[in-house]
């Protein structure tokens, strides 16, 4: 048993309560009460507020902001201990549930398997194997490339063999990969809606990595379930996702900081300056048709005011981008009674700030404590 004593606490109704107490037992909360003077031995984050663990949705943890085909060609002891030093980071930053988009040879598989035996100290994992492109499309010096509905398919069937928790696929061209357009479609109609349909046959959700362009139409027509990044969706494509509760993943963060970073090479630096210029205005008009949004850090690991801090940008209140890192993305990850809000029998994720992030969201930054499964695993 844990006992935490918090100075304001996020309900889940989203409102602060004022000095509560919160027990965990056996990594879920057990107890939620007004705080009252006792013996036993507490956590005390009194001076905090104190809010749910936050979900980042769109991550790949063995690649960082950088040249990603030179990284994705480097050995996989190198790799992992990427992946290790980018999960601690994450979990400092308060980030204790994540979903993994991509990773070369099924490493995330052996990386999910060590943070559930306590082996790796990172977020809780949920992963996507190797996306899956066209052979030379979009980041395929890392993923599974496959031409043709039928060996769409079997990429599917092969994801799904390994252990995998969501399918992604590349069908549209990125920015970080050479020689590519974001919007252009990678994949035809029938490929994209064989990738589709060939997950959810094997009850798997999908995750598509999209700019805009054609591909978006076709994914949607097949039911796709998220489109990440999504920086150049039309009004009409945004109103559509509303109408089919489409979640849009955005990564904003990354692409700012790589639109001025000497670290990426010249074609990632160039189109990302292009997309910023694009992606806020996309974000609000995402929120004015109400799409469901959520939030991933990408390759840039452990800063989830980054994203936040976009979703402010463009319009929409602290409270609604604090709902992207936490509610909205349980709801993505169909665990919105596990995690993402602080209510009895929940998992006991925990993120103590030194500040209010409803009504300032760069208290998001300003973290004191992470609790993971009630118990505690970062104190600054």
């Amino acid at each position: 048993m844990a006992v935490y004593r918090c100075g304001w606490l996020l309900g889940a109704s989203g409102a602060l309560q004022k000095d509560w107490r919160l027990v965990a037992e056996h990594g879920r909360i057990h107890t939620l009460e007004p705080w009252s003077p006792t013996a036993e031995a507490y956590v005390d984050w009194s001076p905090y507020v104190v809010v749910p663990g936050f979900i980042d949705c769109h991550d790949h943890l063995g690649i960082e902001m950088g040249d990603e085909e030179a990284q994705a060609k480097e050995d996989p002891v190198t790799m992992t201990i990427k992946a290790v030093a980018n999960a601690r980071a994450l979990l400092a930053a308060g980030v204790t549930t994540l979903r993994d988009v991509g990773e070369k040879d099924h490493y995330d598989v052996v990386w999910r398997r060590a943070v559930r035996a306590g082996t790796m100290m990172g977020p809780t994992l949920y992963i996507s194997g190797q996306f899956i492109m066209r052979t030379g499309g979009h980041g395929w010096y890392m993923g599974y490339q496959a031409d043709g509905p039928e060996e769409i398919r079997r990429a599917v069937r092969t994801q799904v063999r390994a252990g995998v928790d969501w399918v992604k696929g590349m069908i549209t061209g990125g920015v970080s990969t050479a020689g590519l357009s974001p919007a252009a479609p990678e994949y035809s109609r029938e490929e994209v809606h064989a990738l589709v349909h060939e997950a959810h046959l094997r009850g798997h959700r999908v995750a598509v990595h999209a700019h805009g362009g054609d591909a978006v139409d076709w994914a949607l027509e097949a039911g796709v379930d998220t489109v990440e990044h999504g920086v150049f969706l039309t009004d009409r494509q945004l109103e559509a996702m509303a109408s089919r509760g489409t979640y849009l993943v955005a990564t904003y963060g990354i692409i700012q900081q790589a639109a001025t970073s000497p670290a990426v090479p010249d074609h990632y630096r160039t189109k990302s300056v292009e997309a910023i210029r694009q992606y806020a205005e996309t974000l609000s008009m995402a929120r004015a048709h109400g799409v469901l949004v959520a939030a991933g850090g990408d390759g840039w690991h452990g800063d989830p005011h980054s994203e936040a801090a976009g979703l402010v940008g463009a319009g929409y209140t602290p409270t609604e981008a604090l709902a992207a890192l936490t509610t909205n993305a349980a709801r993505l990850l169909g665990l919105e009674r596990e995690v993402g809000s602080l209510a009895v029998g929940a998992t006991a994720d925990l993120v103590a700030l030194r500040g209010d992030p409803t009504a300032d969201i760069a208290a998001i930054r300003q973290v004191a404590g992470v609790a993971q499964g009630g118990r505690l695993v970062s104190q600054r």
